[in-house]
């Protein structure tokens, strides 16, 4: 088994977990969505709903392209292209929501350890995916020119 091959079943144990975790973050947030509405507190819900969807879409997001590299393996660039641009959405929306705000939510003050392991797994999903495309393009180019010779 090629090396490449190993670092896409690594990859995807990377974005396995990313998408866990995410489903466990909207889940902790639907149990905070209950208990704000069980208290009256309205204010919240609207900003808690966004979140819970913002956090199922994205382990949804990452699940079916966990699917897609699962399949396809080092066939296309295309997953791999879709993690990076995806991940480096969600570390920048995370940044703006810790820095200058995002509309709806506002800025955020709590920083948790689910926050810090999603981003440092998406930094690693990014590295990854960007190497696994390097291969995928330089890999064919040798392909060719063997076949040529």
């Amino acid at each position: 088994m090629k090396i490449q091959h190993i670092i896409v079943f690594i990859l995807a144990a990377i974005v396995l977990s990313t998408s866990i975790i995410y489903f466990i973050l909207a889940t902790n947030e639907y149990q905070s969505l209950v208990e704000f509405a069980a208290e009256g507190l309205d204010g919240e819900i609207s900003e808690l709903q966004i979140e819970i969807a913002l956090f199922t879409g994205s382990g949804i997001i990452y699940l079916i392209l966990l699917g897609w590299i699962l399949v396809k393996k080092l066939n296309t660039i295309m997953p791999y292209t879709l993690l990076i641009a995806i991940s480096t959405i969600l570390i920048i929306t995370y940044a703006s929501s810790r820095t200058i705000g995002v509309p709806i939510i506002g800025i955020e003050f709590y920083i948790g350890k689910y926050d810090m392991i999603t981003k440092v797994l998406q930094g690693v999903i990014i590295a990854i995916s960007g190497y696994l495309i390097y291969k995928i393009k330089t890999g064919n180019k040798q392909e060719e020119i063997l076949s040529k010779a």
